[in-house]
C-alpha cells in the first residue's frame, strides 16, 4: 500500500483531500497520509481546519520509500516551481480520477492531474501533466491541455481548444472551438475566449479582452 501525501495545506489542499477519498485507488492502492508545508506559512487558524497532521516542509521532509505524492496548488507557476523542487529527491507523483469523473476513449493524460467531480474529457483531448481539473469542468473533443493548467469548476473548455502551459481559466469561463490560449495567461471567471489570448496576459468578459494596468 502506497501513502499519499498532499502537498499544500491551503483550502484546495483541503478540499483535494476529500476529493482523494472519492477517487480511484483509495483504500486499495494508496490511503492518505497527511500533508506537506509550502514555503509561505499560513495562519494558524487554516492548519487547524487540516484533517490530517501537517508532516513537515517540502524542503526538510524525507522522502519515505512507499510514498507518493499530489500537489495541490492552484496557481500552475507556483506549482511547476514546487513540483520540480521535489521530483529531484526521486518523489512519485500520482494522478486523482473522482469516481464521478467521465474519461472517454482515446484520451491521454499525464502524472499528477485531478479529474474532480464530474469533469467530463472529450474524446482524443490531451491532457499533460500536473494539470487541474476542478469540479463540474469539461474538456471537448481534441483538445489540448499543456502542462500547469489549472482549469476551476465549472470551466467549458471546447473542441480543438489548446491552452499552453501554465494557463488559469477561472470559475465559469469557456473557449469556443479552436480557440487558443498562451503560456501562462489568465482567463478571468465568467469570461468567454473567442479565438486567441496572448501569452502572460489577464483577460476578462464577454467577449474576453485584456485588463489594462
Amino acid at each position: 500500500m502506497k501513502h499519499l501525501i498532499i502537498i499544500g495545506v491551503g483550502g484546495f489542499a483541503r478540499e483535494v483531500y476529500w476529493h482523494a477519498q472519492d477517487s480511484f485507488g483509495y483504500g486499495e492502492e494508496w490511503d492518505l497520509k497527511g500533508f506537506l508545508d509550502g514555503d509561505v506559512r499560513l495562519d494558524m487558524e487554516e492548519y487547524e481546519k487540516l484533517e490530517l497532521p501537517v508532516l513537515g516542509d517540502i524542503n526538510s521532509y524525507e522522502i519515505a520509500e512507499d510514498d507518493v505524492f499530489f500537489c495541490a496548488i492552484g496557481n500552475g507557476q507556483v506549482r511547476k516551481k514546487i513540483v520540480e523542487s521535489v521530483l529531484v529527491k526521486e518523489a512519485k507523483f500520482i494522478s486523482l480520477i473522482h469516481n464521478t469523473a467521465i474519461i472517454q476513449g482515446n484520451v491521454s493524460y499525464g502524472t499528477g492531474v485531478m479529474f474532480g467531480p464530474r469533469t467530463c474529457v472529450g474524446d482524443h483531448a490531451v491532457i499533460g501533466d500536473f494539470v487541474i481539473l476542478n469540479t463540474a469542468s469539461a474538456v471537448g473533443h481534441d483538445a489540448r491541455i499543456d502542462d500547469y493548467v489549472s482549469i476551476m469548476s465549472y470551466v467549458d473548455i471546447t473542441g480543438y481548444s489548446q491552452l499552453e502551459e501554465g494557463v488559469m481559466f477561472g470559475s465559469g469561463a469557456r473557449i469556443l472551438p479552436h480557440g487558443r490560449v498562451g503560456a501562462y495567461a489568465t482567463v478571468g471567471a465568467g469570461s468567454v475566449v473567442l479565438r486567441k489570448v496572448k501569452p502572460s496576459t489577464t483577460v476578462f468578459g464577454n467577449p474576453a479582452v485584456p485588463i489594462v494596468k
